[in-house]
C-alpha cells in the first residue's frame, strides 16, 4: 500500500473513531432532547418572522407579502423597538433594514443575535457595497438583499431560508435518535449494543497503533436480595446510583455502558492489565464506601460489586474473545467470595493479594 493510499486510509478510520468518541457523554442526546422541546421543534405553520423597517410602506408591503406566503409576521418600526419585541417573543427570521434612525442595523443585527443565537437574520438595505454586505455577515447575517427588489425575490430568500432550517432540525432529530439508540434508558450509559460496536472499533484501533487496553466488567453482589427486600424502585436506584460512582471514577477517555440487568462494563484505552487492576480496586472501594438511600432517604447497607479484568494483547486478541475472559475473571472473583477484584489467568483474587500482573 503506498504512502498516499495508507494516509487517506488512516483518516477514513480516525473520523470513524471521532464519530464514535462524540457520543461518549451520556447527556449528548438529552441536550439535543431539551433544545427540542424546548421550542427548537416546532409546527411549519407557526413560522414567526419580524421585520424592522422604518418605512411603514416597506414594512406593510413586506408584511403583506410574506403573511400571503403562510408565515405569522410582526413588524418593528426601529432597532429598540424590535430588540424588545425579541426578549419576550420567539422568531425563526429577522429581516431588517440597515439604515434606519436610532439604532444602525449592524447594531441591530448583534444585539439580536445575542439576546437569541438561533435566530436568523436578512439584512435588506439600499447599500449596494460589498463591504455592506461583509460586515453584516461579520455583525451575524445569514443572508443579504439590495433595493429594489421584486416580490418573488424576497419570498424565495425567506423560502430558502425557511427549508435550511427545516432541514437543519430534522438533522437534530435524526442525530437525537441515533444517540438515544446508543443509551441505556435507566442509567443513561451506553447500552449493550454500543459495548459491542464500540469495543470493535477500540479493539481495531489499538492493534493498529499496538497499544493495550482492558476490559472490566462488574456485577453487584446479592441484587436479587435488594429487589426482594425493598422492591424494585429501589432496585432501580441502586442502579442508577453505581452509574454515578463509575462517572465519577472513570476518565473522560474510558467508555462506561450497562453490559445487562446488574452488570456493568467499561472499556479503558491504552491501559495496561496492571494500570487497570488499580483502577478496578479504586472503583470497587467506592462502591463498598458509598451509602446509598430508598425512595424515603433511608439507609439500605452498602452495596457491594464483583469485578472482572483481562486485557488486550495479554489475555485475548480479538473482541469475543476479551469478552469472554473478562466474563470468566468475574466468575472466578464470585466464587473467590464475592467484593473482590479478580484478573483473568490469576489463581487468587487481586483484592487479597496485590500482586502486581503486568
Amino acid at each position: 500500500m503506498d504512502k498516499k493510499k495508507k494516509g487517506d486510509k488512516e483518516k477514513k478510520e480516525k473520523k470513524g473513531t471521532e464519530n464514535l468518541a462524540s457520543l461518549r457523554d451520556p447527556a449528548f442526546p438529552y441536550e439535543i432532547a431539551d433544545k427540542m422541546i424546548s421550542g427548537e421543534e416546532k409546527d411549519d405553520s407557526d413560522t414567526r418572522l419580524l421585520i424592522i423597517d422604518d418605512d411603514e410602506g416597506l414594512r406593510s408591503l413586506l408584511r403583506d407579502l410574506l403573511v400571503e406566503a403562510g408565515y405569522t409576521v410582526d413588524t418593528a418600526s426601529c432597532g429598540e423597538e424590535a430588540l424588545k419585541m425579541i426578549r419576550v417573543s420567539t422568531y425563526d427570521l429577522v429581516v431588517t433594514d440597515l439604515r434606519m434612525k436610532g439604532m444602525h442595523g449592524f447594531k441591530v443585527i448583534k444585539e439580536v443575535k445575542s439576546i437569541d443565537p438561533g435566530v436568523d437574520v436578512i439584512v435588506i438595505t439600499g447599500y449596494s457595497s460589498v463591504s455592506s454586505a461583509v460586515e453584516s455577515m461579520k455583525a451575524g447575517a445569514t443572508d443579504y438583499i439590495t433595493k429594489p427588489f421584486n416580490s418573488d425575490h424576497i419570498k424565495m430568500v425567506v423560502d430558502k431560508n425557511m427549508e435550511r432550517r427545516q432541514f437543519q432540525r430534522l438533522a437534530s432529530e435524526r442525530e437525537f435518535y441515533k444517540a438515544l439508540s446508543n443509551i441505556d434508558g435507566l442509567t443513561e450509559l451506553y447500552n449493550y449494543r454500543y459495548f459491542h460496536q464500540y469495543l470493535q472499533m477500540e479493539l481495531e484501533r489499538e492493534k493498529r497503533y499496538k497499544r493495550p487496553f482492558s476490559l472490566i466488567m462488574l456485577d453487584i453482589d446479592n441484587f436479587k436480595e435488594y429487589n426482594d427486600r425493598y422492591g424494585h424502585p429501589v432496585g432501580d436506584l441502586v442502579l442508577k446510583n453505581l452509574a454515578t460512582i463509575l462517572r465519577k471514577t472513570t476518565r473522560g477517555s474510558d467508555v462506561i455502558c450497562r453490559y445487562g440487568g446488574e452488570e456493568f462494563a467499561v472499556i479503558l484505552p491504552e491501559t495496561s492489565k496492571q494500570e487497570a487492576a488499580i483502577f478496578c480496586e479504586r472503583i470497587r472501594k467506592a462502591v463498598k464506601n458509598n451509602k446509598p438511600r430508598d425512595l424515603k432517604g433511608g439507609s439500605i447497607g452498602n452495596i457491594r460489586v464483583t469485578v472482572g479484568l483481562a486485557s488486550f494483547p495479554k489475555d485475548a486478541d480479538n473482541k469475543d474473545e476479551l469478552i469472554e475472559k473478562t466474563d470468566k475473571a468475574l466468575y472466578q472473583g464470585k466464587e473467590a467470595g464475592k467484593n473482590c477484584t479478580f484478573l483473568y489467568g490469576a489463581k487468587e483474587k487481586y483484592t487479597k493479594s496485590k500482586k502486581k500482573t503486568s
